[in-house]
């Protein structure tokens, strides 16, 4: 078929312009953006901190340093990155930074912040237009300890931390540097008799890893909120923040608003909920009326979708993601789960990227009357409770695959490309494995 092959094209280094696709509802006039790629690397022609509203970046600078601040202090400083009076939470900053009454930022020194230090547990948001920065270098969230203390317990190791929800271990990467989830098992005694599983019994946790765990091997998410932003409905900028946990997710925003949320070279891993009958998302993004676009971010082992954006009755969101990615997306017996989905009538681009390994769904997912544009992407699907579907557009959305490649395998039914009742628009995408399916009515062909 024209417009899909089964291998990679030549690359040129020459950097060129790249039109959007004929068809594509974006709307220039509100979010210009122009793109070019080299080879098959597109950018964007977005600079992050111009999206958001400008006075953020001459108003206050509140400071945070979770080793030397106290929340006693201004958080002001004489000059941005003066961290002599610095706050220790950044809700505490939020605090200080909304009596102002106009934008400010909050300046955060590298290093790790937990439990509720970021919004206690939901119950300190702002009320501007702020930036959130890790002052140059990464800044570590999680809805846990980050040393908790273990103690032989005959077959296990124990540790006095409460309403943990999933557990990991940070000395066994994946192949993507995530940590390895442990297998969470009825009783104490399963989980003695099981490697790589961990069990809550009462106040306590347990985990048995097949020795002592040393200091940080062992991260807990338990039951709080991440970066959640359920009441602001300003300009939002994040950079170098990268939060772990959250029971409605590790980013979530949801007023209804009419404004820009950008991240920077951000994370968003191992949402958490209270209730796994009912998980969420590692980033979601609801009801926003304005453009959502992050650069170089990750949202990954989330307890349901990656990254995920709905409309919800609020009309005229626009998505960017560039060189974002998004693995092992779906918790054990959650269903529906995408890599990166889109909902309602949201627009979207999607410039790069790698996107994998979900459970239960698909790995880029276009749904309702959406329409996606994503160019030099490339997903995997390895499903093992279903279909293994990499690109799939349903409904009657719309989705464009421009140098992309789709590779599916390991289950029953493998599809590279899915039209359930959807159009998919393809140029040079290269399967690895899988077929083309169309149902419904759904087609699959070239522009």
């Amino acid at each position: 078929m024209i417009g899909l092959s089964t291998g990679l094209q030549p690359q040129f280094n020459a950097r060129q312009t790249v039109d959007l696709p004929v068809g594509f509802d974006w709307d220039q006039g509100r979010f210009d953006i122009s793109i070019t790629k080299s080879g098959k690397t597109y950018s964007s022609s977005f600079q992050p901190r111009d999206l958001v509203d400008q006075a953020i970046w001459t108003g206050a600078a509140i400071h945070v340093d979770s080793a030397a601040g106290d929340d006693a202090n201004s958080g002001l400083g004489s000059v941005d990155g003066d961290f002599s009076s610095a706050k220790r939470t950044i809700h505490a900053a939020f605090v200080a930074g909304n009596a102002t009454g106009a934008p400010y930022r909050v300046l955060v020194t590298p290093g790790t912040y937990e439990e509720s230090a970021f919004t206690r547990n939901g119950n300190d948001e702002p009320d501007q237009a702020v930036a959130v920065i890790g002052w140059q270098g990464a800044v570590r969230y999680r809805t846990g300890p980050f040393l908790p203390n273990w103690t032989d317990a005959a077959g296990t190791y124990s540790s006095s931390v409460s309403s943990v929800r999933r557990a990991f271990r940070t000395d066994v990467l994946t192949d993507k540097g995530h940590y390895t989830e442990l297998s969470n098992v009825a009783d104490v005694a399963t989980c003695a008799a099981t490697p790589d599983s961990w069990t809550q019994d009462g106040g306590t946790i347990h985990v048995n890893i097949g020795s002592a765990p040393g200091a940080g091997d062992i991260a807990l998410m338990r039951s709080f909120h991440g970066a959640r932003f359920l009441s602001h409905d300003r300009d939002f900028y994040l950079e170098n923040i990268h939060t772990e946990g959250g029971i409605t997710g590790a980013l979530h925003f949801d007023a209804v608003a009419t404004r820009n949320i950008v991240g920077v070279n951000c994370s968003f891993r191992y949402s958490a909920p209270s209730n796994p009958s009912s998980p969420l998302d590692a980033v979601r993004v609801r009801r926003t009326n304005g453009l959502v676009a992050f650069f170089g971010c990750d949202a990954s082992h989330g307890a349901k979708d990656g990254w995920s954006f709905h409309e919800d009755g609020t009309v005229g969101m626009h998505v960017l993601l560039q060189d974002c990615t998004g693995w092992r997306n779906g918790i054990d017996g959650a269903t529906s789960c995408n890599a990166f989905t889109t909902h309602d009538a949201v627009r979207a681009i999607v410039l790069n990227g790698s996107f994998g390994l979900s459970r239960n769904g698909t790995e880029v997912h276009c749904i309702q009357t959406t329409e996606t544009w994503v160019a030099g992407a490339r997903a995997v699907a390895r499903d093992i409770d279903g279909s293994s579907v990499a690109f799939k557009c349903s409904n009657p959305s719309y989705m464009w695959l421009q140098d992309c490649v789709a590779d599916a395998d390991g289950a029953t039914d493998n599809y590279a490309v899915e039209a359930n009742a959807g159009t998919v628009f393809t140029r040079d995408v290269g399967i690895v494995a899988g077929s083309v399916e169309t149902s419904l009515g759904g087609s699959v062909t070239p522009f």
